[in-house]
């Protein structure tokens, strides 16, 4: 019987990880008009997907957020996963996305053949989004971050073996040594392009 529940449970979680959601767009292109709209769905697409805004700013239309962690394959009811690929990987090892929305004018262009003139000497007003006029485009970029412990030395033969280098500090430092760090190893675009579509559902839903 205990057999027959674990395959139960396999198959469940191999049912729903292997479910793709359908892609959205790689962009959004947006009315000036619908800006302070977008820019509040942006957001919420960042709630529904647990991860926080943590940084907000409507003129330079940029939102960062905080870090989310990725579901395991024992955790079917986190939606992140595009495939069973990322399930596995996400299981193997602890992984977590951060996402990042720019709001641009769409007839943004760098320019060509001109030197980039020092910060301290720009003479314009940085650009207000909030009192533009013309079509923005909403782009979003995902990335994920692998956590490491500095130090490890794992053992070929056996987990048990495996010994991490400490670094003593004298009993009189008020500081705790960090034993957990996050790297960034890769842009996960299928998950950029499903908050894009939670974001023009919502725009689209009014």
């Amino acid at each position: 019987m205990r057999y027959v529940s674990l395959i139960s449970l396999i198959s469940l979680i191999m049912a729903t990880g292997c479910a793709r959601p359908p892609a959205g767009p790689a962009f959004l292109t947006i009315e000036s008009a619908r800006y302070r709209e977008a820019f509040d769905a942006a957001m919420a697409a960042s709630r529904a997907n647990d991860m926080s805004p943590s940084l907000r700013d409507r003129r330079l239309g940029i939102i960062d957020t905080d870090p989310s962690i990725a579901g395991s394959i024992i955790e079917p009811w986190r939606n992140g996963n595009d495939s069973m690929a990322q399930a596995w990987e996400n299981t193997l090892v602890l992984q977590r996305r951060r996402a990042r929305f720019e709001f641009t004018p769409a007839s943004f262009r760098e320019p060509q053949g001109t030197a980039v003139p020092d910060l301290l000497g720009v003479a314009g007003s940085p650009l207000d989004l909030t009192t533009y006029q013309g079509a923005v485009e909403l782009r979003v970029s995902v990335v994920v971050e692998r956590s490491f412990t500095p130090g490890i030395r794992r053992d070929t033969w056996s987990s048990r073996n495996t010994t991490r280098t400490v670094v003593r500090r004298p009993a009189s430092s008020p500081e705790t040594p960090t034993t957990q760090f996050w790297t960034p190893v890769a842009r996960d675009t299928a998950f950029e392009r499903r908050l894009l579509a939670e974001v023009a559902s919502t725009l689209g839903a009014e």
